[in-house]
């Protein structure tokens, strides 16, 4: 009989607290290809894969002394892979240890370099090159020459690189995990923790942008059967999976997608899951996209439609190989989706090769100017292994400097568990400076419109009095930067000193101490979040704040607000702005119709603001927590919804009170 060698799949997830627990999609892919074969079922057995977190030793332990330990490897685990890899080889020299997935760089010897205790590194699609790995353990007990393997050879210990990068092939042939049952152990091993699964239909990218490793296997796309994709999602319905990853690069974009959306609505309304759909929608979104997503519209995995410009300026967007759609056909879906009540965020990128301050502050608002209901998300720009961007190329072409963010849950956390994270602080058109203060008009940007804690002020400062918006909010950050004593001015001070600290991390292999705060506040999403939450707490001190923000920086720009409409708005922000409050219902008295002026103005309308008195009535139907509201503030998938400021509507003597005036 032969003697199987035994094969650990190691696939760590995601670690973040409260979050679903993502399931082993990529190594089990591995797992059910090579297992259709004969040869592979005759040689090798696989031991249970592990993906949860656990005490380091735990997972040592559990890896044991196997033949082949193969890790999936991408940014939020290299570093505990690595790891758990290191002490697996000194513990058993014999154990050949593979990497995978989209982290290890391709084409040099790097990892291999840096990681004595790694044998060889698949570049690009794992299954085929798993699968001729395998076959040649089988046959000769050691790692040989393979396309799409660069390896430490076991003869001379020199690393023999491999250029090729293995491409998707013909995924008819590639079998279903989820249909094979590959994933109910794992499932089981949750132990009725919330899950996620990755929904895979196809892969590759058409598109070849330079800061995304997504490109890095070609352009050329191919496609899982549909009844595949069916049979996926039925799975993933009725196990009650929380949460949908979808793998595509671009969903949306393909002609059965609207097919597959419809599929995915129908297993929601049979089955109540899954829940939350997280998907990178087409990068250049249509009508076609839009009308593709519809049919999830009406449950709650629809987060809203992505609209991916990460930049609005021509130079750089040449230099990132990114072509957008036009702006007259951006504006078309923002109209369309304003239209048919559909939610829309745009995604911008701080930090590209080619941008400035100036295109930065001006395409930020681009959106927003549009659509005053949609939102706005900013990612820094980060540097992956395998995207063209980290190439020494472009590192030296573009002057791009880094910094280096370990990314500790908590200060208990296992040092061997810190991951970190490498983003670009600074260009030859983007200086460091000019990198921080991008980062405090982001945040406030981001805090005021997208997480609705001034859209009223900005509403009536730039849709009702026509106030350019890179002006207004130079002008806020201005007035904020005297008033350190003031909140916001606060809250800018604790971002300001994350930037510089954050800006200072420039070893990758920095670990920091228990005690030591790490400067979270340099991402102006994750800024803003915090902010709008410890603002919450002195909502009545904050409106008026906002309010005299507002009435000065107008006053600034030649364009004084009256002392009525000032008053009014104050009422506004205090009393509707969202907030942990007990229900409630009340009528408020007003000097002006500054309600209806605002809301006509959020719909595209104008109506000239009358002075008088009036009432308008305000209603909150059930209490918001403080739980329930930081919840919406920490939503995980980008998109915080639920965040509009409470409706006011005018009582009926109103409309009276306006005839005797007149």
């Amino acid at each position: 009989m032969i003697k199987k060698r035994l094969v650990q799949l190691v696939d760590i997830t995601l670690s973040q607290t409260n979050n679903p627990t993502t399931l082993p999609y990529a190594t089990s892919v591995l797992k059910a290809y090579v297992e259709s074969f004969a040869d592979i079922r005759d040689n090798f057995t696989f031991s249970p894969t592990i993906f949860i977190r656990e005490e380091f030793d735990t997972l040592v332990d559990r890896a044991g002394q196997p033949d082949i330990l193969a890790l999936s490897c991408y940014v939020w685990n290299f570093n505990t892979s690595m790891a758990l890899a290191a002490e697996v080889k000194r513990r058993s020299p014999e154990t050949i240890v593979l990497l995978g997935g989209p982290h290890p760089k391709y084409g040099d010897d790097t990892v291999l370099a840096a990681h004595p205790a790694v044998d060889g590194i698949v570049q690009g699609e794992g299954e085929a090159v798993f699968l001729d790995i395998l076959r040649v353990i089988a046959a000769d007990g050691q790692l040989g020459p393979i396309d799409g393997l660069t390896f430490r050879d076991p003869q001379d210990g020199r690393i023999r690189v491999s250029q090729h990068r293995a491409r998707p092939g013909d995924l008819s042939t590639r079998p279903s995990p989820y249909i094979l049952g590959l994933m109910d152990s794992p499932l089981a091993e949750l132990n009725g923790r919330q899950g996620a699964a990755l929904l895979e239909t196809n892969r590759g990218c058409p598109f070849q942008c330079t800061f995304c490793d997504w490109g890095s296997l070609g352009s050329k796309m191919a496609e899982f059967p549909i009844e595949r994709v069916f049979a996926d999602i039925d799975w993933i319905a009725s196990n009650s999976i929380h949460t949908i990853w979808a793998a595509d690069s671009n969903f949306g974009m393909r002609k059965r997608d609207k097919e597959i959306a419809a599929y995915l609505a129908d297993a929601y309304q049979r089955n109540g899951y899954p829940r939350r759909l997280i998907a990178s929608t087409s990068k250049n979104s249509s009508r076609a996209v839009l009308d593709a997503l519809l049919p999830l519209a009406k449950t709650p995995m629809f987060r809203g439609l992505t609209l991916s410009f990460q930049t609005h300026s021509e130079t750089a967007l040449r230099d990132i190989k990114r072509q957008n759609i036009k702006h007259s056909a951006y504006f078309e879906m923002l109209d369309h989706a304003r239209a048919t009540d559909t939610r829309t965020y745009t995604e911008m990128i701080l930090g590209l090769p080619g941008e400035t301050l100036a295109s930065f502050k001006e395409g930020l608002l681009v959106a927003i100017d549009r659509n005053p209901h949609s939102s706005v998300i900013v990612y820094r720009c980060g540097v992956l292994p395998n995207a063209e961007m980290a190439s020494a190329e472009d590192r030296a072409r573009f002057g791009l400097k880094t910094a280096w963010l370990p990314d500790r849950e908590s200060p208990e956390l296992d040092p061997r568990f810190i991951e970190s994270h490498e983003i670009v602080v600074g260009t030859n058109t983007m200086p460091e400076p000019d990198w921080g203060e991008a980062v405090e008009y982001a945040w406030l940007v981001i805090l005021l419109h997208s997480l609705r804690l001034g859209h009223p002020a900005l509403l009536l400062l730039r849709h009702v009095m026509g106030l350019d918006y890179v002006a207004i909010f130079d002008g806020m950050l201005s007035l904020l930067r005297q008033r350190p004593d003031c909140l916001l001015g606060a809250q800018l001070q604790y971002t300001q000193r994350a930037i510089t600290r954050f800006q200072e991390l420039r070893d990758p292999t920095y670990r920091p101490t228990p005690s030591e705060d790490l400067p979270w506040r340099a991402d102006p999403d994750a800024s803003a979040r915090i902010s709008r939450v410890k603002l919450a707490d002195f909502s009545d001190q904050c409106a008026a704040e906002l309010t005299m923000l507002s009435f000065t920086v107008a006053q600034q720009l030649g364009h004084p607000i009256d002392v009525a409409v000032r008053d009014d708005l104050f009422l506004i922000l205090q009393h509707a702005t969202l907030r942990p409050v007990q229900a409630f219902d009340r009528v408020l008295e007003f000097k002006t119709n500054l309600p209806e002026v605002l809301d006509a103005a959020g719909a595209g309308r104008s109506v000239a603001i009358k002075h008088g008195p009036r009432r308008y009535r305000i209603t909150c139907s059930e209490e918001i927590s403080s739980d329930a509201f930081q919840d919406r503030i920490k939503d995980n998938s980008d998109l915080c919804i639920g965040l509009d400021p409470l409706s006011i509507h005018a009582e009926p003597n109103n409309a009276r009170a306006e005839a005797q005036m007149a």
